[in-house]
């Protein structure tokens, strides 16, 4: 499968993988680590990919943990579903892992709107999802009982995002152009735009390549995978937050530009078996700094888990 870096180096980091979904569609998927270790799905974050990662080979052999980062419909390799849902790609990820021949129990994380998709993921296979990692996460805006706690610039986002569908399908548009044209000017600009908090670690060398070449694979298919997963993210989420079982750790900071703390307590609050970690003075880009502390708690959440839970099971409650 073809991938956007031409660099050796980037070669050794990661897996690029394709599968094919069971209504034909494909699927595509990044792998960091070894096939022979426990397995983690990580879903990227809004207007991203699944090339956001950091580096971290050693650091996941040590750990033995490999990381499954799935492209959402019209992302990178990813075929366009404009039917998307939080459950129908929690059902793809699913089919994608069996094609794989992971059937046991896996880790699942999320950064930012990604935070959503992992807990669609929990929600909707609970026996096949034994821990979950929330980074920055997003609340679903348009769930009603969610609505209520954001703040009035996100309310205005989504009334945007639903009431001129138009004109942030032109915007995702010319932006997927930019991103192609000038990757290097538009991820500036970008980083123009954040709080300090964020502008002090994604302006960093290394993570801003990393953010940038990720969002050129993220605006691939002329930005409608964005397009899709926007909608997506406005629509009733159809699913439940209160059918996540799996223990939970939601990682925030407390100077988050994009998704203030705030709404942290009250979405641990939903999710029966949740523990909340604030970092203070940290923003939206946290993962990033954090890696090895993220995996290593994925890791403990893991430990002694793996054989507890039937591996085979495929009901859903989605």
């Amino acid at each position: 499968m073809p991938h956007p870096s031409g660099s050796s180096v980037a070669d050794a980091l990661y897996t690029p993988l394709t599968v094919r979904l069971p209504d034909g569609r494909r699927l595509g998927l990044t792998r960091y680590g070894s096939p022979a270790h426990q397995a983690v799905v990580f879903h990227h974050g809004f207007g991203s990919s699944s090339l956001e990662l950091p580096p971290s080979v050693a650091l996941l052999d040590h750990l033995q943990l490999q990381l499954l980062a799935p492209d959402r419909p019209g992302v990178g390799e990813s075929d366009v579903y404009r039917r998307l849902t939080f459950p129908s790609f929690a059902h793809d990820v699913a089919a994608a892992l069996d094609a794989l021949h992971i059937t046991g129990p896996v880790g699942v994380m999320g950064w930012s709107v990604g935070g959503v998709h992992a807990l669609a993921q929990a929600a909707c296979y609970p026996e096949r999802v034994a821990a979950v990692q929330l980074l920055s996460t997003c609340l679903p805006l348009g769930e009603p009982t969610a609505y209520r706690h954001l703040t009035r610039t996100w309310k205005l986002l989504r009334w945007g995002q639903t009431g001129f569908p138009w004109l942030n399908r032109t915007t995702f548009l010319w932006l997927s152009r930019q991103w192609a044209r000038h990757p290097d000017r538009t991820i500036d600009g970008f980083i123009l735009l954040m709080r300090q908090a964020e502008q002090d670690v994604t302006g960093q060398p290394g993570f801003r390549e990393l953010l940038r070449d990720a969002a050129v694979h993220g605006f691939a298919h002329h930005g409608r995978g964005v397009y899709d997963d926007a909608q997506a993210w406005c629509r009733r989420p159809g699913f439940s937050i209160e059918d996540v079982r799996a223990p939970t750790v939601l990682w925030h900071g407390t100077a988050d530009g994009i998704w203030h703390h705030g709404n942290i307590p009250y979405l641990a609050s939903r999710i029966a078996n949740a523990r909340v970690r604030l970092l203070p003075d940290q923003g939206h880009m946290l993962y990033l700094e954090n890696w090895e502390a993220i995996l290593t708690e994925m890791r403990k959440l893991l430990y002694g888990k793996t054989v507890e839970q039937h591996a085979s099971v495929n009901r859903l409650s989605c």
